[in-house]
């Protein structure tokens, strides 16, 4: 949410001039870069060879056979930190190394990095010898003496994915190979378009698929940064930051599943997240006061329109104060969140982390006290204009928790008990890029200083890892407060690793289709970026959408992980009944839908939080040998059996499908289809194409109105034959709400149906857990719903 303020103090100026001095930097640095030339210093250390000239270094690690790091400063290497990279054990660091006068090679059962000693250029391979990655022979890798930047060559076969939150073509290559040019700066731009970047989350991981095979590459650096992916010369994708060292990593497949598999390693893996929070969620800005919360409960149960969270914007609390609750508004939150428990619903609220500079407020008074907020150069607090400039009694500028020291985390995180003891369930973090409404930055200034870990620094550095730090408070606070049970966190703003903390959503979208068409690509590439538990605002935030796209929109993130309606301030009300007839019945049956399928979705995000790898799956993913499925970023799968083809154009009656290799039934109508071409499907305005890959079986129940009604359902195996008349998949389930499951509290079950001259039956068989886990009965049926006996 931005609002329309242009605040003209001195801390705007010297903000504005310090971004000024910023965008100059591309400018003058693009003719003084000093490119590597000989490096004849040559030393190997434990899994870390490095290469030198007295001045410049450059180390190459050995993480497993597949993952190289490349690490290169200009000057003496720094602090060897990291705020993304959780894990670099990732396997085997054996490898077998050469030098000599031209060069040095290292290998591994996997690569071969091939390294010219003058000048110094980097060639990665596989084992069979196909080149990875290369540097441009002409540049390789560069500096000015803050920036750094590595130039690699690039092929017109090459098909680029990943980028974390960007708009654009899924395939990042761009129309004609006319490519992109990535800016990684988080960034408050409420309202954004397909043209808008950067945007709120920076995550600088990409994946190559060349031919059929993956391999990826992770920037490390927190600094600005870009990425140009054959916009300057079609043969190059270059990348580099405005500063620190130009630290990455190549990660190589060959199947891009192993790429997303071995990032998520690297990086850390989503949690498993509370299973109410994958229903339907009902948001906007605001609903307030206590009765108009409760009568949308109501609504919710007499319409019989299934939901679990109902979320609480700014407006419930006392002057825009976090850690507060309005008295007038919102007087007895305890009863409150205790009665709508009663419904089924749980409570979430935002949490924006900009306290008011108000002595006498107690977040200020501790805040200070504790030295928890994050100062200017001489040594007085940073401060500007958020949304406390705006409250009714006691307006004023904002100050800052230093995220980056563990001791402010720990100071922050334990405020939310406030919340814990009275049910609120989960936590919404906004406006943590971090927004500050000084014109033209809306941020800190770059020169605020920061603790980093005990490194102070300055706010250039750890500008996009910010909200990623606020998240990893509020998560671990939750953690601390409520230990038996599993934190949700909702986030804005975020880094790479950030999955370990937060889900995250798109922020400020438009109320048009255009955003509704791009909302899908965008999703795809941010799974493949290690984010499994994503979604978009249904409907769209800015604007007001019409009764056809808000029930278009429900329908083509039925299986995003996260759910949610949401819009902004003053538009008309967008709840699923909001539309009027025939639209109410169509997306009443659409969240049934989704509540029908909630077996099956929870099974695949146990996978994602296991795996890594995400629920909403581009095609390429599970068959990048097929060129088809290169460029599709208008459907998706969902897990490995599933496909979903959303409608996305207003008023057609009539839309293509791909279906990959295989044979693939409808899931309205149970009819079979070959795969490996395009199908044209009529639409309607209730429809949903989905399809189910021939030999599966997915996990279905009744539907039910919340979450907490499940345990009291049976679980329905539905199966899809294969040619052979055989059908397999997988159920996880657990209690959904504690941390047992990691103690073994769950149960994994493998169902297959098999013929038999008798006629077919499925078997059930448990290949991990514990049955007590899931004490739900089981029932069986075939694709067109008819009943199938369990095998004997």
């Amino acid at each position: 949410m931005t609002p329309s303020i242009t605040p003209t103090s001195s801390v705007t100026k010297r903000m504005a001039s310090a971004y000024a001095t910023l965008a100059l930097i591309p400018a003058i640095a693009s003719a003084q870069w000093r490119h590597l030339e000989e490096m004849p210093q040559v030393q190997r250390e434990g899994s870390t060879v490095t290469f030198s000239n007295g001045k410049e270094h450059v180390a190459i690690s050995v993480l497993s056979p597949e993952v190289v790091r490349v690490r290169f400063s200009p000057t003496a290497f720094g602090r060897d930190h990291s705020d993304a990279v959780v894990n670099r054990a990732l396997g085997s660091q054996t490898f077998g190394f050469e030098t000599e006068a031209t060069g040095s090679v290292i290998t591994t059962s996997a690569l071969r990095v091939e390294v010219q000693a003058n000048p110094f250029r980097l060639t990665i391979k596989d084992a069979e010898g196909r080149v990875i990655q290369a540097d441009d022979p002409g540049r390789g890798m560069a500096h000015d003496g803050q920036a750094v930047r590595a130039w690699t060559t690039l092929a017109d076969t090459d098909n680029l994915y990943g980028f974390g939150e960007k708009n654009g073509a899924f395939n990042k290559r761009g129309w004609a190979l006319g490519g992109y040019h990535y800016v990684m700066w988080n960034s408050d731009t409420y309202g954004y378009d397909s043209s808008t970047d950067p945007l709120y989350v920076s995550v600088p991981f990409y994946l190559v698929l060349r031919e059929g095979r993956g391999h990826g590459v992770f920037l490390d650096n927190t600094h600005r940064s870009t990425f140009d992916i054959g916009r300057e010369r079609r043969s190059l994708l270059s990348f580099g930051a405005d500063g620190g060292e130009l630290d990455y990593y190549v990660i190589a497949g060959p199947h891009p599943r192993d790429v997303v598999q071995r990032y998520t390693q690297l990086t850390g893996r989503a949690p498993l997240p509370p299973r109410w929070a994958l229903g339907y969620h009902q948001s906007r800005w605001s609903y307030f006061p206590e009765n108009r919360v409760r009568r949308l409960a109501d609504t919710f149960r007499q319409e019989k329109v299934p939901a679990d969270t109902l979320w609480l914007d700014i407006d419930y609390q006392d002057e825009f104060k976090p850690f507060t609750w309005s008295a007038e508004r919102f007087p007895d939150p305890a009863k409150l969140v205790s009665d709508l428990r009663e419904q089924g619903f749980r409570v979430v609220t935002i949490l924006d982390a900009h306290p008011t500079k108000e002595p006498g407020y107690r977040i200020f008074d501790e805040g200070v006290a504790g030295d928890h907020f994050v100062k200017n150069p001489d040594g007085t607090l940073f401060e500007g204009p958020v949304w406390p400039i705006n409250a009714p009694n006691k307006p004023g500028n904002s100050v800052f928790p230093d995220f980056t020291r563990a001791a402010t985390r720990a100071w922050w995180g334990q405020q939310h008990k406030m919340f814990t003891d009275i049910g609120i369930a989960g936590i919404w973090n906004d406006m943590n890029e971090p927004s500050v409404w000084n014109r033209p930055a809306s941020s800190m200034a770059l020169d605020a200083r920061h603790d980093h870990e005990g490194q102070p620094t300055d706010h250039a550095e750890v500008h996009n890892i910010y909200g990623m730090q606020l998240t990893r408070s509020t998560y671990e606070g939750l953690r601390a407060l409520k230990p038996e049970e599993r934190p949700f966190v909702l986030t804005r703003a975020t880094f790479a690793g950030g999955q370990r903390y937060a889900w995250v959503w798109t922020g400020d979208n438009r109320a048009d289709w255009a955003s509704l068409q791009q909302s899908l690509p965008m999703l795809l590439n941010f799974g493949l970026s290690g984010f499994p538990f994503i979604g978009a605002d249904v409907g769209g935030f800015s604007g007001y959408p019409s009764g056809e796209l808000f029930t278009r929109w429900l329908q083509a993130a039925l299986f995003s992980p996260f759910y949610r309606g949401h819009t902004e301030q003053a538009t008309p009300d967008q709840e699923p009944w909001s539309f009027g007839p025939p639209y109410t019945a169509i997306n009443k049956a659409t969240i049934e839908l989704r509540y029908r399928l909630l077996p099956q979705i929870y099974t695949v995000v146990e996978e994602a939080s296991r795996t890594g790898l995400p629920p909403m799956r581009p095609l390429m993913l599970e068959y990048p040998e097929d060129s088809n499925t290169h460029g599709r970023g208008d459907q998706f799968l969902f897990g490995t059996d599933l496909l979903v083809a959303p409608v996305l154009v207003e008023g057609v009656t009539e839309r293509e499908v791909y279906l990959p290799k295989g044979a693939w039934y409808d899931f309205a109508t149970g009819k079979r289809y070959e795969g490996g071409t395009n199908i044209k499907v009529k639409v309607y305005l209730d429809s949903l194409p989905i399809f189910v890959r021939a030999g599966s079986v997915i996990a279905l129940q009744p539907v039910v109105q919340h979450t907490g009604e499940m345990a009291a359902q049976p679980i329905v195996f539905r199966a899809y034959p294969d040619a052979e008349g055989r059908a397999t998949g997988t159920l996880y389930d657990d209690d959904g709400a504690s941390m047992a499951y990691r103690d073994g509290a769950f149960l994994r079950q493998e169902a297959t149906l098999r013929p038999s001259r008798s006629g077919a039956c499925v078997a059930l068989r448990t290949l991990e857990g514990q049955a007590s886990a899931s004490p739900r009965e089981r029932r069986f049926e075939g694709a067109a719903g008819e009943a199938l006996k369990p095998c004997p």
